[in-house]
């Protein structure tokens, strides 16, 4: 019987994991950078070219560096800068520490995890592309920063492979956001776990930079981005400004080489691949087919500099049309087994609820078009539509809660408020559901795109069931699936003046009949009458 290894938990523990994990660097880069140590001509210049050939090694050699300019409290500068601050010997230490890597061709853990180190050098070539054209005074840092950008994928696939492939399978099998299948699978994102590791480990300051969420451009940053890619005459003054001063910053052009390594490994001709090159045309300012050739011939070049028999390169990618794309990162049966015995196991919340089987047309006699207590629900309504100015919006929140469920009849009803400062929603009034129910301290991170995150972006009413069950059930976080019921449920968003103040969820039970239009246009109604009443208390407001 295989012993199960148990998964971290959350960024925390996951951090612990890694802490201490070394990476393999390739036993052909070794020979030769050894070979060239014990050449009498070499010297520390020809050194560079033979270290970049492996990104892992530069990461090695930039961690050793770094150490040694944290005494001084100096800024590492690039590759060359970090090999002429070790000198020969330490070089010589930091190579002969690291255990030689020998890739299986036959192991998708092997390929996939030199296939993430391949993506990473596609990036750094790209980027050293870019900033080579525009002249930039940054171009060799950002070219290091981009190269070590992708390290946690790396460590991912050598020491939590089930996990990758589990992400890999949401991402490509279901169609959930890249971003919360590694929240749902990790507990964090692997931008975030990396931006923590590689505070950790001492890597450049602009890969730290470059990692962060904060550097991270919101969503609304990102569409005034595309409005300016497309030359949208709308985008003047202080939007145009911010962008511009946006794509300034050195952390960019990293984050942008990334995104595109990490986004046409998936394939080139995807939406978002077009989307990106909109953005690079714009950054480059180039037309989109002199912008495309251009990447195409670097990403020629990175694969021609990192050659891996038996790996698919990034530079292979633009040869499959769209029906031809494989698919990467699934693990054979016979491995997967293996894996158990060396890796974390995957631990999900549950499997994903099971598709709604009845049409709310369907649905049984004694659930259709009857309040639980018609008056309740009026007077609820009408104190809602006249509001007094000293009423608070917490008691607007209790009224929608007692409307929906004494009035109208809806079993279960929760209320999760939005901390802005946080980027958090949280349970705020719930009723209906048994003690120690999930949903009664339910907590999500809106920083991660799902969901509640369009939901807060811009009001919205979703009825969960047969009919939007493959729309929704990819936007849905894992940890919210274990609070769902068997059937229907509904969900809105509730806006004042200056944005998403709270989310209101109701449901007809565990095992109860689905919901009917009857009490869909309602509960949509009496949101509605409660955000009214929200934005009239903020205009009225000093």
């Amino acid at each position: 019987m295989p012993r199960q290894i148990l998964s971290p938990v959350g960024l925390n523990q996951w951090l612990e994991f890694f802490q201490d994990k070394t990476l393999p660097v390739r036993a052909s880069t070794q020979a030769r950078l050894h070979k060239a140590l014990e050449h009498p001509s070499s010297n520390l210049l020809t050194l560079a070219p033979i270290v970049r050939t492996d990104p892992v090694l530069c990461l090695h050699i930039t961690r050793a560096a770094q150490a040694l300019l944290k005494e001084k409290d100096a800024k590492l500068a690039s590759l060359e800068h970090a090999i002429q601050t070790l000198g020969f010997d330490r070089v010589r230490e930091v190579l002969d520490a690291q255990q030689p890597f020998r890739l299986n061709p036959g192991s998708t853990q092997h390929t996939q995890f030199m296939r993430a180190v391949a993506d990473s050098h596609h990036a750094s070539t790209q980027v050293t592309d870019w900033l080579s054209q525009k002249q930039s005074s940054f171009t060799e840092e950002a070219r290091l920063a981009s190269l070590l950008y992708g390290f946690i994928h790396w460590l991912a696939w050598l020491y939590a492979p089930l996990h990758k492939e589990a992400y890999q399978r949401k991402v490509l099998e279901e169609g959930v956001d890249v971003a919360l299948a590694e929240h749902d699978i990790f507990g964090c994102t692997l931008q975030e776990l990396g931006f923590r590791l590689a505070q950790r480990w001492n890597l450049p300051s602009l890969t730290i930079e470059a990692l962060s969420h904060d550097t991270s451009p919101s969503s609304d940053l990102l569409n005034k981005l595309h409005l300016k890619a497309m030359g949208d005459p709308r985008l003047t003054g202080d939007p145009l400004r911010e962008i511009n001063h946006f794509l300034q910053q050195p952390f960019f052009a990293v984050k942008l080489s990334n995104w595109l390594a990490l986004t046409v490994t998936r394939g080139w001709n995807t939406p978002k691949a077009h989307r990106l090159l909109e953005v690079i045309s714009d950054y480059l300012r180039l037309d989109s087919h002199t912008a495309l050739a251009r990447l195409h011939s670097q990403c020629a070049e990175s694969a021609r500099q990192y050659h891996l028999p038996g790996v698919l390169s990034p530079a292979a990618e633009m040869l499959f049309i769209p029906s031809r794309q494989p698919t990467p990162g699934l693990l054979r049966e016979a491995e997967r087994q293996q894996l158990h015995d060396t890796a974390p196991a995957v631990c999900l919340s549950q499997a994903p609820p099971a598709r709604p089987q009845t049409t709310p047309g369907s649905a049984p006699i004694e659930l259709l078009n009857d309040f639980k207590d018609k008056g309740q629900f009026e007077r609820c309504v009408e104190q809602l539509r006249q509001p007094a100015s000293s009423t608070k919006p917490a008691l607007l929140l209790q009224l929608l809660l007692k409307g929906l469920h004494e009035g109208l009849g809806l079993n279960r009803v929760c209320i999760l408020q939005r901390n802005p400062g946080k980027h958090q929603l949280k349970t705020l009034l719930s009723t209906g559901f048994d003690s120690g129910h999930l949903m009664t301290r339910y907590e999500n991170n809106l920083e991660i795109p799902s969901l509640f995150k369009r939901m807060c972006d811009k009001p919205t009413c979703v009825w969960y069931n047969s009919r939007t069950y493959e729309r929704l059930q990819p936007l849905l976080p894992a940890d919210f699936e274990a609070c769902l019921p068997t059937h229907d449920w509904l969900m809105m968003s509730l806006f004042d003046q200056h944005g998403a103040i709270a989310l209101v969820y109701a449901d007809m039970g565990e095992q109860s009949p689905p919901i009917t239009e009857f009490y869909s246009e309602r509960f949509r109604f009496l949101g509605a009458s409660t955000a009214q009443a929200l934005k009239h208390l903020t205009q009225v407001s000093p």
